[in-house]
C-alpha cells in the first residue's frame, strides 16, 4: 500500500517559464539531477527529498499505530506554469516492537514500517482526515514546505497572470494480485480531493504518476470552472473579462492532456474519470464559452470601429 498527497497550483510568474529557467528553478538539490521531458508537453521533476519520519499514525476508527521509515517528496512544473508538489511513502506492516538503527530506514527510499499492527483500512481512512492530530504523520504539511521554497525562489517575478486556488488530493494505492486497475473519486470541498487506487502489484509504483497527473487535471478543471464563474459574474456588474478570460486561454487550455505521462496499463482509468465525473466534456464546454465570448467581443469591436 502507498499513501501520498499532491497539492497543486499555479507558479508565480507572469508567463510560462522556459524549458531551462524550469530546469533552473528545481535545481533544489546540488548534485542531483533533474528529469525534463518535452513531448507531449514539459513536465519537469525535481530531485527526491527523503524526510526520516518516527511517528503515530492516523487511523479511524482509533487504533494503536506508528510508522518508522521515510517520505519523498518532489517538484513538478508542468508546462512552464503550472506547480505540484507530491509526497508518497508505501506502508509495509512489520512484527518488531521497537526501532532499529536509521541506516535500516535510509537505504528503504520512501517506505515507513507499520508498527502496532493496525488494519489496513482503518490506516487508509486515517490518511483521507481533512485535518491532522498533533504528532501524527503529516504528508500535506511536506508538500506545504516544498511548494513554499520553489515558489520562493528567485527565478520567478512573483506576479501570477492568473488568480487561482490551489487544491490537495489525498490518495491511496493499493496491490491486489489480478485486480483490474480502478480508481475512485470523491470531491471533498473546494480544495480538497480524495482518492483510492486499486492495482496488480505490479503497477503499485505507476501510482503516484498517475495520482499526479490526476490532480493537475483537476486542478485545471476547477481553476477553468472559477474563471468561467468569474467571468459571468463580471458580466452581470458591466465589467469587461476579457482580459480574464485570455489569460485563462493562453495558461490553462493549453495543458488539457490527460493520460500523456502515465504508464500506458494505467490510462484506462482515465476512460473511467471520463464517464463520472466527465472531466474533459465539461472541460471542453468551458473552453468553448470562453472563446465564444472572445470571438463575440472581438465581433463587436469591430462593428463598433466600422461605424466611425
Amino acid at each position: 500500500m502507498i499513501i501520498g498527497e499532491v497539492r497543486t497550483g499555479l507558479l508565480r510568474n507572469s508567463l510560462p517559464l522556459p524549458r531551462q529557467a524550469v530546469v533552473d528553478l528545481l535545481s533544489l538539490r546540488p548534485g542531483r539531477q533533474v528529469v525534463a521531458t518535452d513531448r507531449p508537453i514539459n513536465r519537469t521533476v525535481s530531485p527526491d527529498s527523503i524526510v526520516g519520519v518516527d511517528c503515530t499514525l492516523a487511523t479511524e476508527p482509533q487504533a494503536k499505530a506508528r510508522g518508522i521509515g521515510t517520505v519523498v517528496t518532489h517538484a513538478v512544473v508542468v508546462g512552464g506554469a503550472v506547480l505540484q508538489s507530491s509526497s508518497r511513502t508505501r506502508l509495509e506492516w512489520v512484527d518488531y516492537r521497537e526501532r532499529k538503527a536509521w541506516t535500516h530506514y535510509t537505504h528503504r527510499r520512501g517506505v515507513v514500517d507499520v508498527l502496532g499492527n493496525p488494519p489496513p483500512v482503518q490506516v487508509v481512512n486515517g490518511s483521507k482526515r481533512s485535518s491532522h492530530q498533533r504528532d501524527t504523520l503529516d504528508l500535506g504539511a511536506m508538500c506545504q514546505r516544498m511548494l513554499m521554497l520553489v515558489q520562493g525562489r528567485p527565478q520567478l517575478d512573483y506576479k501570477p497572470g492568473l488568480r487561482t486556488q490551489p487544491t490537495q488530493l489525498r490518495w491511496n494505492a493499493t496491490a491486489r494480485k489480478g485486480a483490474r486497475p480502478a480508481v475512485h473519486l470523491h470531491i471533498d470541498d473546494e480544495s480538497r480531493r480524495t482518492v483510492d487506487v486499486v492495482v496488480p502489484p505490479e503497477l503499485l509504483g505507476e501510482a503516484s504518476r498517475f495520482c499526479e497527473d490526476l490532480a493537475l487535471h483537476d486542478w485545471l478543471y476547477t481553476a477553468l470552472g472559477n474563471v468561467v464563474e468569474q467571468a459571468e459574474r463580471d458580466m452581470a456588474a458591466g465589467t469587461d473579462p476579457m482580459k480574464l478570460l485570455g489569460s485563462a486561454l493562453t495558461l490553462l487550455v493549453r495543458l488539457w492532456m490527460p493520460g500523456a505521462h502515465v504508464d500506458s496499463a494505467l490510462r484506462p482509468l482515465w476512460a473511467d474519470l471520463e464517464d463520472v465525473p466527465g472531466f474533459s466534456q465539461s472541460w471542453h464546454r468551458n473552453v468553448a464559452w470562453i472563446r465564444d465570448q472572445i470571438s463575440m467581443s472581438t465581433l463587436t469591436a469591430w462593428q463598433d470601429a466600422r461605424t466611425f
